[in-house]
């Protein structure tokens, strides 16, 4: 069966190459893909529309994402540098390892309050379109608005992750009372509200963000997670920054690769592409044994020295220099054997796979590359008295472990998992605008794209619809639509290779095509949306 075949019988569907020329919108909900094109159709720029159907998602698809969670990005504007936004949000000041280690606790659970650090999404979008927006802030609330009051209809996916995480749910009375419907999770087609959220955006919306760091939105959570056992003070809420900065970036034969800098992983992705060129990958068949150890050897290369070396760079020194150099690169390379498995003991990554990725590209080819998320399914599966808002549980990433780079101290940022991606052509002007859900899988998901797309000729929907593989934690999770050959194949060479029931993640992508004047999108068939453009 050779590549094309492979694809066309994929058994989630083969979906059609998605054209436009006046814009395009890529995400995994439908109903955010279509506000965001209206906002491009009636005037706005990529970034209004990325802005606005990152709201809509934060309603649509509560399992995933919220305004109560966290958010990064890569924005290109046409002629400009590329620019990163780290929406990523600071644990309380009072919770440092001292506190933890009092208490006994060694890890911090899912659910705990402690979880919950500062949501940095909100401030985020606020920062962005202060810098590139072109429509009033208010605009870009009025679908979500819309949705949460008067409803929107559960999807597939949602629905499904709605039933995994019914007894989460049911532990907040909260939480109970907004996101189950009398004491039952959603289900598939059923009209979903979320009034107190409608009326939160709309709080939102007419006196600012800053309501939600400094007004009754921030006093509304901090008293709800202090009734848990909190350490959340207002101040903690009122110090929330997002951070600007240069993207970091690495070359891939004639192209730029960009990522955002810690404390975020997107350096992992750099390292992985930078190995799998002296791999010569591309001269391997996309579906190949061969192909599929190398990804899973890089990967844990990259994973190692991301978990020995990566955190908040206002309290750890990160080198990336260093990690970046071509000595240094090539000491990991000697590590790859294309005939054995390489042994980088137990690296004991915590895994959580729930985020919402959108790419939007508009008329003027400006180009926004935008993740957000709660991390688990449903966060810390705690909402708010009042608000509506379910909140995240990013605090998860930290460890309770002294000398640790990623140790938890007050007002430090946990090493985040999301990531957005953005590819320049050899004239610095972008041409593929990227990412890939799914927690710990997202950056071996975006070196899978790229290498499709890049290595492969696929089209960015062939790219994402590709079966995919992930060496996690010492074990290869194959999705079945991997072949029988490639997973015996990799036993063979010395994997632990299971077939999952489940799929790794989601993604969409835009590619520009400058030459003919066309924007092609794909949208992952893992997920409930699609690209459009017109």
């Amino acid at each position: 069966m050779n590549d094309s075949d492979l694809i066309m019988n994929h058994a989630k569907s083969a979906r059609p190459v998605i054209m436009g020329r006046h814009g395009m919108v890529s995400s995994g909900h439908y109903l955010a893909s279509l506000s965001g094109l209206k906002v491009l159709q009636e005037g706005g720029n990529a970034v209004d529309a990325a802005i606005a159907a990152s709201v809509v998602l934060s309603v649509v698809e509560p399992n995933a994402t919220s305004i109560g969670g966290d958010c990064f990005a890569i924005i290109k504007m046409e002629g400009k540098e590329p620019v990163s936004y780290n929406g990523s949000g600071i644990a309380p000041e009072k919770a440092n390892y001292e506190f933890f280690k009092k208490k006994n606790i060694d890890k911090i659970g899912l659910t705990s309050p402690h979880s919950v650090t500062v949501p940095g999404a909100p401030d985020a979008w606020k920062n962005i379109h202060n810098d590139f927006g072109k429509l009033d802030f208010e605009e870009l609330f009025l679908a979500a608005i819309d949705f949460a009051k008067n409803g929107f209809r559960v999807t597939r996916v949602v629905a499904n992750a709605w039933n995994k995480s019914l007894d989460k749910l049911l532990q907040d009375k909260n939480s109970k009372n907004v996101f189950l419907n009398n004491g039952k999770n959603y289900q598939f087609s059923e009209l979903r509200k979320n009034i107190p959220l409608g009326n939160t955006l709309e709080l939102i919306s007419k006196k600012g963000v800053s309501e939600f760091y400094e007004g009754s939105i921030a006093n509304d959570m901090v008293k709800s997670l202090n009734v848990l056992g909190g350490l959340h003070t207002q101040e903690d809420f009122s110090k929330q920054k997002t951070i600007k900065s240069k993207t970091i970036s690495s070359k891939y034969k004639n192209i730029q690769i960009h990522q955002c800098p810690p404390n975020g992983p997107g350096v992992t992705v750099l390292i992985m592409m930078k190995l799998l060129e002296k791999l010569q990958i591309d001269k391997f068949n996309s579906n190949s044994v061969e192909r599929f150890h190398l990804e899973a050897e890089v990967t844990k290369q990259a994973y190692k020295i991301k978990e020995e070396n990566l955190a908040d760079p206002n309290f750890v020194s990160v080198n990336l220099e260093k990690i970046l150099n071509d000595k240094f690169i090539d000491n990991i390379y000697e590590n790859i054997s294309l005939n054995k498995c390489s042994d980088i003991g137990d690296l004991n990554i915590p895994s959580h796979p729930e985020t919402v990725y959108l790419s939007v590209v508009d008329k003027d080819l400006n180009s926004v590359s935008i993740i957000n998320s709660v991390c688990y399914a449903f966060g810390s599966g705690i909402t708010t008295d009042k608000t509506g808002i379910i909140l995240h549980n990013r605090g998860t990433n930290f460890r309770v472990e002294e000398g640790h780079p990623n140790c938890i101290e007050g007002l430090k940022r946990p090493l985040h998992t999301i990531i957005p991606g953005m590819v320049l052509d050899h004239n610095g002007r972008s041409s593929l605008s990227y990412g890939v859900m799914g927690g710990q899988y997202q950056p071996v998901g975006q070196v899978h794209v790229l290498n499709n797309i890049l290595d492969f000729e696929m089209s960015p929907q062939q790219a994402i619809t590709f079966p995919r593989a992930f060496h996690f934690n010492n074990i290869y999770k194959l999705e079945k639509e991997v072949s029988k050959e490639t997973k015996d194949g990799l036993s063979k060479i010395g994997h632990n290779v299971v077939h999952i029931d489940d799929t790794h993640g989601g993604g969409q992508a835009i590619q520009i095509d400058r030459l003919k004047g066309n924007l092609i999108g794909g949208s992952d068939p893992r997920k409930d949306g699609y690209a459009k453009g017109y």
